[in-house]
C-alpha cells in the first residue's frame, strides 16, 4: 500500500545512489512503484529457466511464488501465490522469454487479484492499483535482459509528482489490470483533460509476447 510520504525523485536515488523502494511519477509509465520494479523475483524465474534443472528429459521444472507480509487485525500473516510448471526443454532464448513471461505475469495477476479481496482489502488498496503490473513488468525486462532501464524513464520531480498525488488521490483508489501505464495529466495544465488515460509501452518494453502454448508449459499441482 503506497504513501504520499512513499514519493521519491532522482535527486534521491542520487544521494543514496541505489534505492529499492519508493514511488515515483514517470512521463512515460506514469507511478512505479520501485518495490514491483526490483528485478530479483523475476530473476530468479528466469534463472530456472535459463540453467533448467529436475523434470524429465522432455520437461524441466520451474517454481515460482509472489507473497507478501500483512498485520491484519494485529495478527501478522505471510500469503501469496505459489506455481509449479513443467517446461520443454530445447526452446530457444525467445521462446523461453515468452514463457517466462507467461509464467510472471500470470502470476502477477493472481497475486493482485488476491490482495483484491477479503481480508486484505480491509488493510490495504493495493489490489491491482495503478502503478503495480506496470512496475513489475518493468523489473521483468530488467530481469531478462540483464539492463538497468532506470535512465530511460522519464522521472518528474516531487513537486510534480506531489502535485498529481494531491489533485487526483492516492494511486491505489486507480485501478489497472493491464500492463499498459496510466498517465496523469499535470493539474497546472490547462490545455489538457484532466483525466488519468492509459498510455504506451515504450520499445523496450514491447518485445516479448507472453507464451502459453499446452506443448511448452503445464502447470503443476
Amino acid at each position: 500500500m503506497t504513501k504520499r510520504a512513499d514519493i521519491i525523485d532522482n535527486m534521491d536515488r542520487y544521494i543514496t545512489r541505489e534505492i529499492r523502494s519508493g514511488l515515483i511519477y514517470t512521463e512515460n509509465l506514469g507511478w512505479i512503484d520501485l518495490g514491483h520494479a526490483n528485478p530479483s523475483g523475476a530473476e530468479r524465474l528466469w534463472h530456472q529457466m535459463a540453467m533448467p534443472r529436475g523434470g524429465n528429459n522432455q520437461y524441466f521444472e520451474v517454481n515460482y511464488y509472489q507473497d507478501m507480509k500483512k498485520s491484519i487485525y494485529g495478527i501478522n500473516a505471510v500469503t501469496g501465490i505459489y506455481r509449479r510448471f513443467l517446461v520443454r526443454r530445447g526452446l530457444n532464448d525467445r521462446d523461453l522469454k515468452g514463457v517466462a513471461l507467461s509464467i510472471f505475469m500470470g502470476t502477477s495477476r493472481q497475486f493482485e487479484t488476491l490482495q483484491d479481496f477479503w481480508p486484505y482489502v480491509l488493510v490495504t488498496d493495493s489490489g491491482f492499483s495503478a502503478e503495480d503490473l506496470v512496475s513489475n513488468l518493468f523489473g521483468f525486462y530488467q530481469a531478462v535482459d540483464c539492463t538497468d532501464y532506470t535512465p530511460l524513464l522519464d522521472i518528474c520531480p516531487k513537486e510534480k509528482a506531489y502535485r498529481i498525488w494531491d489533485y487526483y488521490g492516492p494511486v491505489g483508489e486507480f485501478k489497472n489490470k493491464s500492463v499498459l501505464p496510466l498517465i496523469f495529466p499535470d493539474p497546472i495544465d490547462k490545455k489538457v483533460k484532466h483525466q488519468p488515460y492509459p498510455g504506451h509501452l515504450p520499445a523496450f518494453m514491447n518485445t516479448i509476447k507472453p507464451v502459453a502454448n499446452p506443448e511448452w508449459i503445464r502447470e503443476i499441482f
